[in-house]
């Protein structure tokens, strides 16, 4: 191997510890600095914490619930929901909120108690509230207190920025 070779290599090992270090997240080993990609998934790999910066930042925001009781506002002590006029499109970019839709795996529940429906309804409320679009962040389900085999479907999401 010549000297320049040897010192490309070395460069390349280099960037590739410094890369491991200060981003743990990315998976590199040594066979990976004689891939023709290399540089670019170091690229990548800096990258990725914007990206996990960001995340971080909205999480901070308050979820608005669009169920039940509603946000209790810390300045009022009031509960409130959002009010929009219906069928209309609205976009809050950043907003966190949280809905949710009843459905059931009884036996004899009509096809508009179905998971399907409620997905569904989910995502017309995620428009009506996001109309440029939006990110779920959770998802999780509760059994209703109210009768066997029923439930909630909960989705925590954001509007795009």
């Amino acid at each position: 191997m010549s000297i320049a070779m040897n010192t490309a290599k070395l460069l390349c090992i280099t960037s590739l510890l410094l890369c491991t270090n200060v981003f743990g997240a990315c998976d590199f080993d040594t066979d990976d600095a004689d891939a023709p990609n290399f540089m670019d998934r170091i690229i990548d790999c800096e990258q990725q914490p914007k990206a996990k910066l960001s995340t971080k930042k909205t999480a901070r925001v308050a979820t608005t619930k669009l169920y039940g009781e509603g946000t209790v506002d810390p300045i009022s002590g009031m509960a409130e929901r959002p009010v929009a006029a219906p069928g209309s499109m609205n976009h809050s970019p950043g907003k966190s909120f949280a809905a949710r839709q009843s459905y059931s795996l009884r036996p004899n529940a009509k096809f508009e108690e179905s998971v399907t429906i409620a997905i569904q309804r989910l995502h017309i409320e995620m428009a009506h509230y996001c109309a440029q679009g939006w990110a779920v962040e959770k998802q999780w389900t509760k059994a209703s207190r109210q009768r066997e085999g029923d439930f909630y479907l909960h989705y925590s999401f954001r509007c795009a920025d």
